[in-house]
């Protein structure tokens, strides 16, 4: 049995551009049912760790574990596919021709199906993995609180909304653990509020972990159970939301002294 260990645990994770040192032998966790939180000054090195992290980029050294299993190495689709590890990015993308449900129908089908002939094809068994993928789609869509626009065109809202559009598409596939690279980058306070509502129920109802990337320290605090700091490519300190924001280490490596 492996319940009692973590969801996700990093070994020592290194990884250089030329002479940058980009992360510098970074070890963490995630436990199950866990929201943390990863902050840093730009430049710190978040983005490299999520990379390597996730089979985007190869790590000179270390270990990912994931739910017991070891996946270094293994490429960013197989590490969704297979490890149900799936990673957002600071761009948004949505199939912007499709309306919001399709977008979910999509994003189901791909994880799900081997293709999207075997799910949008002909004949009764088509129709049931479309049904089940819609009825999936349509309560993620309503959690997302975008009942009211489901039928338009994801180019046509705005970018907050498409953020929304990208949050619930990950949802689709029953993930265990999702990576938020700065999911409140851009978007107004409304739909920022909606964003972390949208996270709290994805942890308390779905039962999703998450890693989220985030400058809003307001928003760290407030749904992050534990913060890890970077700084300069290494882990700087890990701990509690308010004890992390008093650390005099952190305020000098976001003030530079």
């Amino acid at each position: 049995m492996t319940s009692h260990l973590p969801l996700l645990e990093i070994k020592n994770l290194s990884k250089s551009y030329g002479a940058v040192k980009a992360v510098n032998d970074v070890s963490i966790h995630i436990d199950r049912g866990e929201i943390a939180g990863l902050i840093g000054p730009n430049g710190s090195g978040k983005s490299t760790f999520f990379d390597c992290s996730t089979g985007l980029a190869k790590p000179d050294t270390g270990t990912v574990v994931l739910d017991g299993q070891d996946i270094t190495g293994w490429s960013l689709n197989r590490i969704a596919r297979e490890g149900r590890m799936l990673r957002s990015f600071q761009k948004t993308v949505t199939f912007r021709s499709l309306d919001v449900e399709e977008n979910l129908v999509i994003a189901g089908q791909m994880f799900t199906f081997p293709s999207i002939t075997s799910t949008f094809g002909l004949g009764k068994m088509s129709r049931q993995r479309v049904g089940g993928l819609r009825e999936r789609a349509r309560d993620l869509i309503k959690m997302a609180g975008l009942w009211d626009v489901r039928h338009q065109p994801a180019g046509n809202l705005s970018g907050g909304q498409q953020k929304l559009i990208q949050f619930a598409s990950m949802l689709m596939p029953e993930p265990k653990l999702i990576l938020l690279d700065e999911p409140m980058a851009g978007i107004n306070p409304k739909i920022i509020e909606r964003v972390v509502d949208t996270i709290r129920y994805a942890n308390k109802s779905l039962g999703v972990s998450f890693l989220v990337i985030e400058h809003n320290i307001d928003v760290v605090t407030s749904i992050c159970q534990r913060v890890i700091v970077l700084d300069q490519g290494a882990k700087l300190v890990e701990g509690l939301p308010g004890d992390i924001i008093q650390d005099q280490r952190v305020r000098e490596a976001y003030l530079g002294g």
